[in-house]
């Protein structure tokens, strides 16, 4: 197997447009749409409410401590299950499932007996899910798009999710302010209701095992096996495990440093982290209708590496404007991180592994919790926005030694 991409020239034969034609990967796509909005909403509407009922700026980075755990514990272990169980069932399951848990949590909260160990468990089952849709839902989404239209087809998923982190913060504040946390878990209801039944509508086939059927803990030693194998691989997601240790801890502290640092309430404070997802909406939207596959592995590695520029710049910003264009500029840079990260592990697998080295890569993200327990840690003692100073910092340094260690990640590749 090359560390190249395979599609050639053929690659853009399908136009994101073309591919939002096909009803099925309108419909996968619609469900990462429906089940981003409400991620987004949540997250910054549970980290409003813990800060006001803790004033702890630990207890807010614990609570998406938990929701990103699940990508740690269970990354593997997902994509390893998920080839044996029938995905479509799969994701409908857990999609009204979720629906339930948020319909207890909202009456909890609407009856004034919501606990904060009763909303970390909701969190976690949510981070679960998570885990499982980037495993499962974006193996679809490539599988029915068809792999010559990988960048179309990621970059257009990636569009999605992008806007959701604009859309999301921004109804997620004005619902807190308006209607308090319970509508945001009303909300949550309807919404994980409605994707599970677009998910029912889809038609597809999980494409059957070939050769000698491993268990799900070979699936896994499998998938880490060609990992080392490719280079490709490797740089991708040394560079997934720097920016989410390093980089998107920041997103656990930006509502505390929006109180403590900008006086914001949690309105404003929404639109702050929606200028995040408005910058990477533009960004994806060029790499859906544009991207080249020569340049995946440049759009990769420079757009995280801006990315953390920018949140390093945000964290001494101090003022409500110059926050909001950093982001919006953080974001774009975040574009080109998100999409080719799925698309340089898909381009570079053979589609028999597909599943168990996505399960790897959510193993990757899930680092992500451990740089958000000590950036929690950190805030407590010298501050929230020292704390994100330091950490992007190091993120800096770290990609530095990437780019030494894997020159090939800045080139451009001749397929």
């Amino acid at each position: 197997m090359s560390d190249t991409l395979q599609p050639t020239n053929s690659e853009r034969s399908g136009s994101p447009l073309a591919l939002l034609g096909q009803k099925n990967f309108r419909r996968v796509w619609l469900v990462g749409a429906v089940a981003g909005t409400m991620r987004w909403l949540d997250m910054l509407a549970i980290g409003v409410y813990v800060l006001e009922v803790t004033n702890s700026p630990l207890t807010v980075a614990m609570t998406l401590f938990v929701r990103m755990l699940p990508m740690l514990l269970f990354g593997a272990v997902a994509g390893a299950y998920a080839e044996r169980v029938d995905r479509k069932k799969f994701l409908v399951k857990f999609l009204l499932l979720l629906a339930g848990v948020y319909f207890i949590l909202f009456l909890l909260a609407y009856t004034g007996n919501l606990e904060l160990w009763q909303l970390s468990i909701g969190v976690f089952i949510s981070g679960i899910f998570w885990a499982l849709e980037l495993t499962v839902r974006r193996t679809m989404i490539a599988e029915i798009g068809g792999m010559k239209n990988i960048s179309a087809a990621m970059g257009l998923d990636t569009c999605t999710n992008n806007a959701t982190r604009a859309l999301g913060p921004f109804v997620g504040g004005f619902l807190y302010e308006t209607f308090g946390l319970e509508g945001t878990l009303l909300l949550g209801t309807t919404l994980h209701i409605i994707a599970g039944f677009i998910m029912m509508q889809v038609v597809y086939v999980s494409e059957p095992i070939r050769g000698v059927r491993l268990s799900i803990v070979e699936n896994i030693i499998d998938g880490v096996r060609f990992v080392k194998s490719s280079r490709a691989v490797m740089a991708t997601l040394a560079i997934t495990i720097v920016l989410n240790l390093f980089g998107f801890s920041f997103m656990s502290m930006v509502p505390v440093i929006a109180k403590n640092e900008l006086g914001l309430s949690p309105f404003p404070t929404g639109v702050l982290m929606s200028a995040e997802g408005c910058g990477a909406l533009v960004g994806a939207l060029l790499i859906a209708f544009f991207a080249n596959s020569r340049r995946f592995h440049q759009i990769y590695f420079f757009g995280a590496s801006l990315y953390l520029c920018c949140v390093i710049a945000f964290s001494v910003s101090g003022y409500f404007t110059s926050s909001v264009l950093l982001l919006l500029v953080g974001g774009f840079g975040l574009s080109g991180f998100a999409a080719m990260q799925s698309a340089l592990v898909l381009g570079n697998t053979p589609p028999e592994k597909r599943n168990r080295v996505m399960g790897v890569l959510a193993t990757c993200i899930g680092f992500g919790p451990i740089g958000i327990l000590i950036v929690g840690m950190m805030a407590d003692q010298w501050g929230a926005a020292n704390a994100v100073t330091l950490m992007s910092g190091i993120g800096i340094t770290l990609m530095i030694c990437v780019i030494l260690f894997w020159p090939e990640m800045r080139k451009i590749h001749i397929l």
